[in-house]
Parts: C-alpha cells; sequence; structure tokens
C-alpha cells in the first residue's frame, strides 16, 4: 500500500523546516552584525569625543604647529574611519532586511506545508471514517435475522 498524502508530504516539510532553521542561523548572524557595527561606531564615537576634548585642553596650553597638525590629522582617521563604520553599517542593515524578508517566506511556507499536512490528515481521517461506516452498514444489511 502506497503512503498517505499527509506521509508523503512530511518530507516536503521536513526540507521546509531546514531551510526555516538556516533562515533562523543567518538573520541571527546578521543581526549580531548589525550590533557590532552600531557597537563599534558608539565606541570610535566616544573615543573621538574624549580625544577632542583632551586636543582643546592641550591646545589651550600651547601646542606645536607640528603636534597641531599630527593630532588634527589623526582626528580627521577617526573621523574617516567613523563614516566607513557607518556606510557598513547602512550595508549590514540592508542585509539585515534582505534576511528578514528569506525568514519570513521560509516562516511562511513551513507553516502552510504544516496546514496542508493538517488539512491531508483530516481529509484521511474522514475518509477512513466513511469507509468503516460503510462497512458497518453493509455488514448490518447482510445479517440474517435468527427468527426466519
Amino acid at each position: 500500500m502506497s503512503k498517505q498524502r499527509s506521509q508523503r508530504l512530511e518530507v516536503v516539510l521536513a526540507v521546509a523546516e531546514r531551510k526555516r532553521r538556516e533562515a533562523e542561523r543567518f538573520l541571527a548572524d546578521a543581526q549580531q552584525r548589525v550590533s557590532q557595527g552600531e557597537q563599534g561606531i558608539f565606541q570610535l564615537q566616544n573615543y573621538l569625543g574624549e580625544y577632542q576634548q583632551q586636543f582643546t585642553v592641550t591646545g589651550q596650553q600651547g601646542v606645536s604647529i607640528g603636534a597641531l597638525q599630527s593630532r588634527q590629522a589623526f582626528m580627521q582617521k577617526i573621523s574617516n574611519t567613523v563614516q566607513q563604520q557607518e556606510q557598513a553599517l547602512v550595508q549590514a542593515r540592508e542585509q539585515l532586511q534582505q534576511v528578514q524578508a528569506y525568514w519570513q517566506q521560509t516562516y511562511a511556507r513551513e507553516k502552510g506545508i504544516e496546514r496542508l499536512i493538517q488539512k491531508a490528515r483530516d481529509s484521511e481521517s474522514h475518509e477512513r471514517e466513511r469507509k468503516l461506516q460503510q462497512e458497518i452498514d453493509e455488514r448490518s444489511q447482510h445479517v440474517r435475522p435468527r427468527f426466519i
């Protein structure tokens, strides 16, 4: 006897579950990259702010032109790094949105297959009950009364 439709669909569900779990891993990785990017930018901005305060204090005390230029160049490098990190963060956020959309698709597909399996099971159960009732009806018609 061949497998019932619900049993055949279980294979499709297993594939859908595997894809959803894989999408969840991608999603977690993308969320982590965004979080790390935000933390990195925050730390760089704090460092730049502290360095600018130190620059202001030392500038008021008097600094040579060479030291002044060196510190300004260093702050510019930090600012450039912050801009690069912000661009990388924009890309990480875009990728996160794409991964979220992919995860939503895989999740919806898995749930759709689960509903389809449940419908198939309900239909199979209904068919078994119908056949059983039909057998009972047929047997009751064939039973001869004892008093005849």
